[in-house]
């Protein structure tokens, strides 16, 4: 999935800020709720680590990335391009928008901790930039997407599946965009009209972005090819 995603040289800055934000937020200690979250980790990786439990296709876990993370593989775990845009946009255009990364939802999620506070954030910040650290990063997507929140009786990927009767290890695109909205919105018990168009609509953005990547990375290799003379 890596090559997918990385289409040329990061820039610098993205790199200097990434590695500031990496180190200042190493010097929080939050030990208790790190042993905390490790416990949690392993808890869900063992379970998903059964043969017997189907693991999240790889094409819904790009989707996950192109629509909650898409600098996914360029940040320590933390995005600070995407934490300085969402409090640009909270402060001074009056929308909340979170900025959080997989690694930090996945921190939120396994915690259970929602309350929207300044001292909740800075919490998940630390132990999202912890957790990278030691969680390779190719598991995280999956592992997420294992225990996130979807609606209703949909706690998980598998039950997620099984309420909107679809088969875990065989979802088309089109079923994968649709779990994957609804991370944004969450589908109520009884969900509304508003709530379908909301879950149509970013579904139709995740696909779009999906292609718009996989189009962009044939060409970059293509291109690849014909300067080594491959083609």
């Amino acid at each position: 999935m890596r090559g997918f995603f990385c289409r040329g040289p990061v820039p610098n800055f993205v790199d200097l800020m990434s590695s500031i934000c990496e180190h200042f937020v190493l010097f929080w200690n939050h030990k208790n709720k790190w042993e905390e979250l490790k416990l949690q980790i392993d808890e869900a990786r063992n379970k998903y680590s059964s043969n017997n439990t189907p693991r999240p296709p790889l094409h819904l876990q790009a989707l996950l990335i192109v629509g909650e993370d898409h600098r996914f593989y360029h940040h320590p775990g933390v995005d600070p391009i995407a934490l300085c845009r969402a409090l640009w946009r909270t402060v001074i255009c009056g929308r909340r928008e979170g900025g959080s990364t997989i690694a930090m939802q996945l921190t939120r999620v396994l915690l259970g901790r929602f309350e929207k506070t300044l001292k909740r954030k800075c919490l998940e910040i630390n132990l999202a930039v912890r957790l990278s650290r030691v969680v390779p990063k190719e598991e995280l997507p999956s592992l997420y997407l294992s225990v996130a929140y979807y609606g209703w009786k949909m706690n998980g990927y598998l039950q997620a599946c099984n309420h909107l009767n679809l088969n875990p290890e065989s979802i088309t695109l089109q079923d994968a965009a649709n779990i994957v909205a609804r991370l944004k919105y969450p589908e109520s018990r009884r969900i509304s009209d508003k709530r379908k168009n909301q879950i149509k609509t970013r579904s139709l953005y995740l696909i779009n972005r999906y292609e718009k990547i996989r189009v962009g990375h044939r060409l970059l290799s293509n291109r690849r090819k014909l300067s080594d003379g491959s083609i």
